[in-house]
């Protein structure tokens, strides 16, 4: 009779402080629930209870709350709830203390439940090593049976570096059922590890396909780290039917060879992924600089326009706007508020990869080409021997020369904590912030050839691009400004694909032997089809006769050299001539062509052009194609630019195209 008054004395404590706890007095449900733990008999629950009201003290009381909830954990080891509060007073404690704390009460979670709530996701974002990743894995090991612990195990097993074992657990998960997308991202990710490239993309290439039931956005978050910021703003407005295209897009726009059938950039991506997380893991990453937008904004020094690039709610997405309360803290007023985006309300970046600084640039672009400690600019080198192991510098080589990064240790403070960017001058700025929108292979690419572009009126309103390089193979791709694939052509000789007008990446891959050539741009795509005088490019191929579009692209060399003993053949197509009642059109056409003269040749023999001008008369049509034929030994050897001028005779209105240039030998 006792043990049941007891009972239901703290039933009814349970009930009040409840009721105290909804309406926010969490010190008077304290207060209920000590009184009913130190009376009653002992019961998880109760403890629990009042582990939860110390809780939500808005001071004090997460100490009080922790003894609390281990009380509850003894009573009831099966139960995850009191581990869980755990690691809520862990997280909020933050700090090297808060973290042992949340990491101890999940690995115990994981030996009683392999899957609770967001126990797994708390784990990835705290500080790991091989020990407690062990500790990890023999917890999750108590339950064999579990399709959701092999999974995690697996991934454990990866973060040890034994890419055999993980595939032997996923093996067994998929017999015990286990279909899901991040099983299938972790088989990929295994066989890239283990040097098996081949058997690492057939895994993704499953995972692309299953994209759309990729609930835990599992292959977003291997790839995000590497995406532009409209690429992130394109997966976060992408309908999950949508992403098998999008991930198909997204990877083959990152191909550094699309001369093979396989992509060589998956392999290279996921052993950066694994070197970054060995080498620039965050160290703390439940420090203040990843959590708090005062914080950030106090501790930045030059690098506060970076921030608002490195601040992130959700992986899709960097970009935010500083709410007062950030603004406040950080002491800046009103007039500064436009410029300083570095106190955006959210977590950063870094926090969300794992990595520091450093990692986050090494997935994207590689090794350096030079690495120095003790300096912010290894271009500008002034070396502080007192701070070897606290800053860093970079450098890259890009198209438009060598650009450095500067790396310091400061997101605990000056001198110590995680490596943040640190850039010395607006230069420096400016090449942090290309190379957190960019991304680049390593895989090497020195041939050089001559090549060129033409674009001629296409069928349906598209229009048709050719391209030619001077290399024995090629291949061309069009991606769209959302990065979707829009052309993708290979082979040998004139590359032919059609595209709509608009701006295009460009992709253009060429061999010959072993040697490589890379090129990757952007492209306008002209439209040939508008209601109006339009031209083609102009085409000049070493012809005798008069030749229609195939031929002249065919008679046109790679490098657009021509020998002075042979014919000239020009073509291009003209657009929307206005016809006659008769059904006649008459136009205009003009050539011209310049040739390039040094000061001294100008000086010597004039620099004025050869002009060629025509009056055509023919039937109508929306194309007529115009063409002529310069005979042998008419132009001496030199450099020159060629040009067409069309005027319609009718309309009054005049059309050209762009000059080509030729070599005459």
């Amino acid at each position: 009779m006792l043990a049941l008054l007891a009972l239901l004395a703290v039933q009814g404590s349970a009930l009040r402080a409840e009721s105290l706890l909804a309406a926010g007095d969490a010190y008077a449900a304290a207060q209920v629930m000590e009184r009913a733990v130190r009376h009653g008999k002992p019961d998880a629950a109760a403890y629990l209870l009042l582990g939860r009201a110390h809780y939500a003290r808005s001071v004090v009381g997460r100490y009080a709350a922790l003894r609390a909830f281990r009380a509850a954990a003894h009573l009831a080891p099966d139960d995850p709830a009191p581990l869980y509060w755990q690691t809520e007073v862990g997280l909020y404690l933050g700090s090297d203390e808060g973290e042992r704390i949340a990491r101890d009460a999940l690995i115990a979670l994981f030996a009683a439940v392999p899957d609770y709530r967001d126990a797994w996701s708390r784990f990835r974002t705290l500080f790991g090593n091989a020990d407690i990743w062990r500790r990890a894995d023999a917890a999750l090991a108590r339950h064999p049976d579990s399709r959701v612990a092999l999974v995690r195990r697996s991934e454990l097993a990866l973060r040890l570096e034994q890419p055999e074992r993980a595939t032997a657990l996923l093996e067994r998960a998929e017999r015990l059922g286990e279909t899901g997308v991040e099983s299938l991202v972790l088989r990929a990710e295994a066989r890239f590890l283990a040097g098996d490239p081949a058997g690492g993309e057939a895994w993704i290439a499953r995972a692309v396909a299953r994209a759309a039931d990729d609930t835990s956005d599992a292959l977003w978050d291997r790839f995000w780290p590497i995406a532009s910021p409209l690429e992130r703003a394109t997966y976060d407005a992408t309908a999950p039917s949508e992403r098998p295209a999008f991930f198909t897009a997204f990877l083959d726009r990152r191909d550094p060879n699309l001369l093979t059938p396989e992509n060589e950039r998956l392999p290279e991506h996921f052993a950066r992924l694994a070197y970054a997380r060995r080498q620039f893991r965050l160290l703390h990453p439940l420090s203040q600089y990843h959590h708090s937008a005062g914080a950030r904004a106090r501790s930045a020094l030059r690098s506060r326009e970076l921030l608002a690039e490195l601040s992130a709610a959700v992986p899709g997405a960097f970009l935010g706007t500083p709410s007062d309360r950030a603004v406040a803290e950080a002491g800046l007023g009103p007039d500064r508020r436009a410029i300083t985006e570095a106190v955006v309300d959210s977590t950063t970046a870094y926090f969300l990869a794992g990595l520091d600084a450093r990692g986050l640039i090494w997935v994207r672009h590689g090794p350096p080409q030079q690495r120095l400690n003790g300096t912010l600019d290894a271009l500008r080198p002034l070396v502080d021997g007192l701070r070897l192991l606290d800053m860093e510098s970079w450098v890259y080589d890009t198209p438009q020369g060598p650009v450095s990064l500067g790396f310091q240790r400061a997101s605990g403070g000056a001198g110590w904590g995680d490596f943040l960017f640190e850039p010395m001058s607006a230069r420096q700025l400016r090449w942090t912030r290309a190379l957190l929108r960019t991304d680049h292979t390593s895989q090497p690419a020195r041939l050089e050839a001559p090549l060129w572009l033409v674009f001629f009126r296409g069928a349906g309103g598209f229009t048709d691009v050719y391209a030619r390089v001077h290399a024995d193979t090629s291949a061309l791709a069009l991606w769209d400004r959302l990065g979707r694939s829009r052309a993708r052509m290979r082979g040998a000789g004139v590359l032919h694909a059609s595209a709509g007008p608009g701006t295009y990446d460009v992709g253009l891959d060429f061999a010959t032997g072993a040697d490589q050539g890379r090129i990757r741009g952007t492209l306008v795509v002209p439209d040939l089809a508008a209601p109006s005088l339009t031209l083609s490019s102009l085409l000049l191929g070493a012809a005798a006769t008069l030749t229609d579009r195939d031929e002249t692209l065919a008679a046109m060399p790679p490098d657009r050299t021509f020998a002075a003993t042979g014919s000239l053949a020009a073509y291009a197509e003209v657009y929307h001539l206005r016809p006659d009642s008769l059904g006649l059109v008459r136009y205009r056409a003009r050539y011209t062509i310049a040739r390039e003269r040094s000061l001294v040749g100008r000086l010597l023999h004039g620099s004025e052009p050869i002009v060629l001008e025509f009056d055509r008369e023919t039937r109508a049509g929306i194309t007529v194609a115009e063409q002529l034929v310069i005979d042998p030994g008419r132009l001496p050897a030199g450099r020159y630019r060629v040009s067409l001028e069309v005027t319609d005779l009718l309309a009054v209105v005049k059309s050209a195209t762009a000059a080509t240039e030729i070599v005459i030998r």
